[in-house]
């Protein structure tokens, strides 16, 4: 059996630990583990559940879904306020991302990115042969545009951006996304997961350009990271070329009618949202007051934190034998020694912070 040699020397994303397997190793039960390492949700789409429920046995199992997503789109259509053409539904953001990269990308061509980012820009762009150039981060983690600017040679065909930034939660204004767009030929994929907790998108700019591309997902916002629906924002000529690459059927007749209860009232969602930045807030300012840590400013539904004076690997491990379990960033370049925290419920939260002072000491 032969698999492809790039395989040989390819680093793969590191999947999560499964919660049973956290438990067992720190000797808990699973119902005293919490993630805080996945950026989800701490709150069930109820709506939507509700929803499913009540339509359960209508819902077609035995039948491929319309492989246009046509009903989805119309949804999408009325939220985003694009045309249903600018549209294209993904099987959560990574198949986005992967849609993405098998309409761009050749063996031997390049992408551009800033880091720290999301580690599925270079995975994505290395599965189809591609090569990535990172473009290190500003202190304050803004986007050095002229330095991406500079990287770009002949054979870059995606500049990627997420948007805010995982795992520094920052915010790219669309003043500088636009500067990218309108200095390049490549095409400009924006990784916009966590847009409803930052208040602000660069959806717009696809109304004007043909070279951009808006990466969204239900899975933050929306609560549901389990259900695994994602879409594409872009102009309707772009959508076409997209559209040649995308899987006619990689999303499941519940997932989908998951995804349409939750737009056809988003107040639940708007709701969840602020609570979840409220708190967010509240998190900041208490962490501040924990000595041994500098925590930073998060658009987000994160907070990332640098740990000063201990080891952010020995943090991370007491802190998962509490039964917490953060994302250790400890060896990223540009956050060397960091921790990411999901926010979570405010007794969850208060129990973190807890545990994390108690952590810290030596």
């Amino acid at each position: 059996m032969h698999t492809r040699e790039f395989l040989n020397r390819f680093k793969a994303y590191e999947w999560e630990t499964p919660t049973h397997e956290i438990a067992a190793s720190v000797g808990l039960p699973e119902d005293r583990v919490f993630r805080l390492d996945t950026n989800t949700s701490p709150f069930l789409p109820i709506h939507p559940l509700r929803e499913l429920r009540r339509s359960l046995l209508r819902a077609g199992v035995n039948q491929y879904p319309d492989t246009t997503y046509r009903s989805l789109r119309e949804l999408l259509s009325e939220y985003c306020k694009k045309g249903i053409d600018r549209f294209v539904v993904t099987n959560g953001a990574d198949e986005g991302l992967d849609i993405v990269t098998k309409t761009f990308l050749d063996s031997g061509t390049r992408t551009i990115t800033a880091t720290p980012t999301y580690s599925m820009f270079r995975i994505v762009t290395e599965i189809m042969g591609a090569e990535m150039t990172g473009v290190r981060r500003s202190p304050d983690f803004s986007v050095d545009v002229d330095g991406m600017l500079e990287s770009l040679t002949k054979r870059t065909r995606v500049i990627f951006l997420c948007n805010p930034n995982n795992p520094t939660g920052n915010f790219t204004p669309a003043k500088d996304v636009e500067r990218l767009v309108r200095e390049c030929d490549a095409l400009v994929a924006v990784d916009e997961a966590y847009a409803e907790f930052a208040g602000s998108s660069v959806i717009d700019l696809t109304d004007r350009y043909d070279n951009l591309v808006i990466i969204r997902t239900f899975s933050k916002a929306f609560s549901m990271a389990g259900v695994r629906v994602g879409y594409l924002v872009a102009s309707e000529e772009t959508v076409k070329q997209l559209n040649k690459v995308r899987p006619p059927n990689s999303l499941t007749v519940m997932s989908l009618a998951l995804a349409e209860a939750g737009l056809k009232d988003t107040a639940e969602m708007k709701k969840n949202v602020r609570r979840i930045v409220k708190e967010k807030e509240r998190c900041f300012k208490e962490l501040q007051r924990v000595e041994g840590i500098v925590p930073y400013r998060s658009e987000a539904n994160f907070t990332l934190f640098r740990v000063v004076g201990t080891d952010a690997n020995t943090v991370h491990s007491r802190l998962m034998k509490k039964g917490f379990v953060t994302r250790n960033l400890a060896g990223v370049p540009g956050i060397e020694n960091t921790l990411r925290a999901t926010i979570s419920t405010p007794r969850i939260n208060d129990a973190f912070i807890e545990a994390l002072a108690s952590s810290l000491q030596k």
